[in-house]
């Protein structure tokens, strides 16, 4: 069986990945007038992914600082490891639900498929903000010391800097 510690840290660098494509695809939606955009989108979606990925890296120079300088660096992963199932807590059932709606869209045909999508993801677009910041502030109220804390609050800031960084990169004037 696969421990927490290896399991949490995996999940939640994979939903902030997936995060980052769909950040790219949201800032470039709207910008261009070419009918067909898969192109369009694919570079977006790119940039939105390599964007994420540097957020990510970031906040692993920040954790592996934060667990060299720790008093008892087990300690301190265990309890970055708590505060990352916290944060699952909120993001694990919403992420579930954005890949079950990007499924249905796959594999269902056209009209059942942009329902779904205008069901699911509109409102879930919305709420993403609230939902990262609830994660973030819930793990840093439950962690056990400043250090913890400030890993989790910087996490979910950093989550939701990919899209503007993005649209302002990239997207800011429409093509």
């Amino acid at each position: 069986m696969v421990s927490a510690s290896i399991v949490v840290p995996g999940v939640l660098a994979s939903i902030a990945l997936v995060d980052g494509v769909l950040a790219g695809f949201r800032a470039a939606t709207g910008r261009n007038g070419l009918i067909r955009k898969r192109g369009y989108y694919l570079v977006a979606m790119r940039r939105g992914l390599v964007a994420g990925g540097a957020v990510l890296g970031c906040l692993a120079l920040v954790l592996a600082v934060v667990l060299a300088t720790a008093p008892d660096p087990a300690t301190r992963y265990g309890d970055l490891t708590h505060a990352g199932i916290t944060m699952l807590w909120f993001i694990g059932p919403y992420a579930s639900v954005v890949v079950a709606s990007l499924i249905g869209y796959a594999v269902l045909p056209r009209r059942p498929a942009t329902f779904l999508i205008l069901l699911g993801l509109g409102p879930l677009t919305l709420i993403r903000p609230w939902v990262t910041i609830a994660a973030g502030l819930t793990a840093a109220w439950t962690a056990p010391n400043l250090p913890t804390a400030a890993c989790a609050v910087l996490a979910a800031t950093g989550a939701l800097a990919v899209e503007p960084w993005v649209h302002r990169r990239w997207y800011a004037e429409p093509a």
